[in-house]
C-alpha cells in the first residue's frame, strides 16, 4: 500500500519536507487563507495554512518552548499578534506572574478549529482562561488603535506574505514599540536563519535598529517540519 505524504515544497530552496499521513481531516479556503488539516500517526492532527506547515499535536513543541524562553521572568502583561491556536497563550496562563495575555488573531476560521482539532491548548481552569482575551482582528489596526502597555508583545504569524507582510513593515513596528513599557520586549517569528537571513531577518533587525530597539538578537532552534529544520525568533528591547 502506497504511503501517503503531504509536501510542504519551498521555492527558495527549491526543496520539500513531506510528512506522512493516515488520514486528510478537512480543507476549507477562510477569508485569508486556505486551511488543511491531517492525521499523522506520529505527530496527530496537524495544521497547515497556505500548504505550510504550522502546528502539531505531538512531537513539535519546539516552536513555542523557544518562544516562551525568550520571555522575560517579570514579563506580567503580554501581546499576541496572531497566534490564534492558544498553543503559546495556554501555556502562558499556567504561569503564576502572569497576569493577562491579550491575542489578536486576523482568521477567526483558525480560532474555531483550533478548538476543535487542538482541544488540550483550549483546556484552562477557569482562573487560567480568565488571563486570556481575544480580539478578532487585522494586528495593524489593532495596534494603531492600541493605547495600552505591554511588558512583551510576541509576533507569532505566519510567514511575511499577503496579509501578514504589514507584520514586518516599519509602521507596524513602531506601534510595537510605543506599545511597549520602557524594557519591555518584541520577539518576532523570523523564518529560517538558512534560507530567510537576506529577505526577512536583515532587514528586520536594521527596522529595530532604526526604530530605537536596543539589545537586539536572533534565536535559531530547531523545527523539523519547517523548511530546512531551523527557525527562528528576533528579540529586541524597548531602552
Amino acid at each position: 500500500m502506497k504511503k501517503k505524504v503531504y509536501y510542504e515544497r519551498d521555492i527558495h530552496t527549491g526543496t520539500s519536507i513531506g510528512l506522512e499521513y493516515e488520514k486528510y481531516l478537512y480543507q476549507s479556503q477562510s477569508k485569508y487563507q486556505n486551511i488543511e488539516i491531517i492525521y499523522s500517526g506520529k505527530y496527530g492532527n496537524a495544521m497547515y495554512l497556505d500548504g505550510c506547515f504550522m502546528l502539531s499535536e505531538r512531537n513539535q513543541d519546539y516552536y513555542h518552548v523557544e518562544c516562551i524562553s525568550l520571555i522575560p521572568s517579570s514579563a506580567k502583561n503580554i501581546l499576541i499578534i496572531g497566534g490564534g491556536d492558544y498553543a503559546i497563550a495556554s501555556k502562558l496562563a499556567k504561569q503564576r506572574g502572569i497576569k493577562s495575555i491579550q491575542i489578536v488573531e486576523i482568521d477567526i476560521e483558525v480560532i474555531n478549529l483550533s478548538k476543535k482539532y487542538f482541544p488540550k491548548h483550549f483546556k484552562l481552569s477557569e482562573k487560567n482562561a480568565s488571563k486570556i482575551s481575544l480580539t478578532v482582528q487585522d494586528g495593524m489596526r489593532f495596534i494603531r488603535k492600541n493605547t495600552e502597555k505591554f511588558d512583551c508583545i510576541i509576533i507569532d504569524s505566519t510567514d511575511p506574505i499577503d496579509n501578514s507582510k504589514v507584520l514586518i513593515s516599519k509602521s507596524f513596528l513602531r506601534g510595537c514599540f510605543k506599545a511597549l513599557r520602557y524594557g519591555g520586549l518584541i520577539i518576532q517569528q523570523s523564518g529560517s536563519p538558512i534560507k530567510d537571513t537576506n529577505h526577512i531577518i536583515n532587514p528586520l533587525m536594521k527596522k529595530y535598529e532604526c526604530i530605537g530597539f536596543k539589545k537586539i538578537n536572533l534565536h535559531p532552534f530547531p523545527m523539523p517540519l519547517y523548511p530546512t529544520g531551523t527557525w527562528s525568533f528576533l528579540s529586541a528591547k524597548r531602552a
